[in-house]
């Protein structure tokens, strides 16, 4: 039996999508069929990209640079895409930086940074959610996927406030939407094998004196039940799998896709 995503010729749009969990998302639904319009502030990364997934499937990828800490770079963002393809059925929210911009003591914690973090993350999304609603609502079918992070359940960073957050905002927005056929949901990742972990990890490893393999069993292997890091496509997996028809009944969920690195249970 072959499961039926029904993606095919569905309008998604996957902030974040030129690198990591992003890319792969956009891979996939290109792959299935989709139009995917993906959307990040460096234009030469994301073209390349979009260069490379089109390449690769064969599928429709168009690349618009935006910025998510802009309703005017927003809504131009889902201008395009409408102009382009006609309609929206699907959005990815996953432009951040990832782990957060504020990780240490509240003493040295910037306030800047800090803002930063919730006006790209928490209030990007609501951004792009907010422009992409009328759409899927004039479709009667949408799906709105935001990734998020474990930190929203953790104590290990201030930045996890904005993912926190976001758990709420999910939440509120599915009961909204419901009823316009649209779900909503969030994943939170776990440590993930992406460009931004493999270069933190270096980095960590060039200044504790010690080999990247032994961050990776440190940071991601041992605390996790699969003892080993996640690669990008098993998080991605779940994101598409929560865009798709297959999905259409679950919403309002926060689903952590981590490999058992979390311990608490939730009912």
């Amino acid at each position: 039996m072959t499961l039926e995503l029904g993606l095919a010729g569905k309008v998604a749009i996957i902030t974040g999508g030129g690198v990591g969990i992003g890319k792969e998302t956009a891979r996939k639904m290109a792959a299935a069929g989709a139009k995917v319009v993906i959307a990040a502030r460096t234009a030469t990364t994301l073209e390349a990209a979009a260069a490379q997934l089109r390449a690769e499937t064969g599928g429709t990828v168009l690349a618009v640079p935006t910025d998510t800490t802009s309703m005017e770079s927003v809504q131009a963002l889902i201008d395009r895409t409408v102009a382009e393809f006609g309609a929206i059925h699907i959005l990815v929210n996953c432009a951040a930086a990832p782990g957060g911009l504020v990780r240490n003591a509240i003493e040295e914690a910037d306030e800047a940074n800090l803002l930063l973090d919730l006006n790209t993350k928490l209030f990007g999304y609501f951004r792009t959610a907010k422009a992409c609603a009328p759409h899927m609502r004039k479709a009667g079918w949408g799906r709105i996927v935001n990734v998020g992070g474990l930190t929203a359940r953790c104590t290990e960073a201030l930045s996890g406030m904005r993912n926190a957050a976001l758990v709420h905002f999910t939440k509120t927005l599915s009961d909204e939407l419901g009823r316009d056929g649209i779900t909503v949901n969030i994943v939170h990742p776990g440590v993930t094998r992406t460009e931004h972990i493999e270069q933190w990890f270096a980095e960590m490893a060039a200044e504790e004196g010690t080999t990247f393999e032994a961050i990776v069993e440190r940071e991601a292997a041992a605390p996790a039940a699969v003892k080993r890091m996640l690669e990008a496509h098993e998080v991605a997996d779940p994101i598409v799998f929560l865009a798709s028809n297959l999905g259409s009944g679950i919403t309002g969920e926060s689903i952590a896709v981590d490999g058992g690195l979390s311990r608490a249970v939730y009912l």
